[in-house]
């Protein structure tokens, strides 16, 4: 095995084994700020020092995200008219995955998903809905996870949407004649 040092502390290791096929890099004390990122991998012949093969690759630091929020706030919309929910989360790496189910149905609704790319930037997911008088108290639950949980720990919350309904009465005028 062979360390690197960087100011005179080891930061990774090297398991070199070609005979074995391995070739691992094990890092230590992961930080994303330094280690999130592309990584060069090269291989060099010993005496000429000249390179014998080279590949690069994307380490991903895993981070949770945090818990998730709901916007708007109010969930009163009217029927009949577009209304949009939107589920985030602050963080995460890889970027959450954000997940919109109806309480009671285990099948995923369709959502518009804006990736915040950073562990420092929000991941949303965006339901847009139509609702109808039916849907007045009808529960909507947003899941967030990423790799860095296991599947138990999914981190959720669950909405209410309340609908006005708007009824317009009809009318008639008559004469009264005596």
């Amino acid at each position: 095995m062979e360390t690197i040092r960087f100011d005179r502390r080891p930061l990774n290791e090297i398991d070199f084994r070609p005979e074995q096929g391995i070739y691992d890099l094990t890092i230590t004390n992961t930080s994303y700020s330094r280690d999130n990122g592309r990584f060069e991998c090269r291989v060099k012949a010993s005496g000429t020092g000249a390179d014998v093969h080279q590949e690069y690759y994307n380490l991903t630091v895993l981070t949770p995200p945090q818990p998730p929020f709901v916007e708007p706030v109010e969930l009163r919309a009217t029927e009949d008219e577009k209304f949009n929910l939107t589920c985030s989360s602050l963080g995460g790496s890889p970027d959450p995955t954000i997940t919109w189910y109806r309480v009671g149905s285990e099948k995923p609704l369709k959502s518009t998903i804006a990736k915040g790319g950073s562990k420092d930037l929000r991941t949303s997911s965006t339901l847009s809905i139509v609702p109808r008088r039916e849907d007045d108290g009808t529960k909507f639950r947003c899941v967030v996870w990423n790799r860095a949980m296991s599947e138990k720990d999914k981190l959720e919350t669950t909405v209410t949407l309340s609908v006005n309904c708007e009824y317009h009465a009809r009318t008639s005028t008559s004469k009264f004649i005596p």
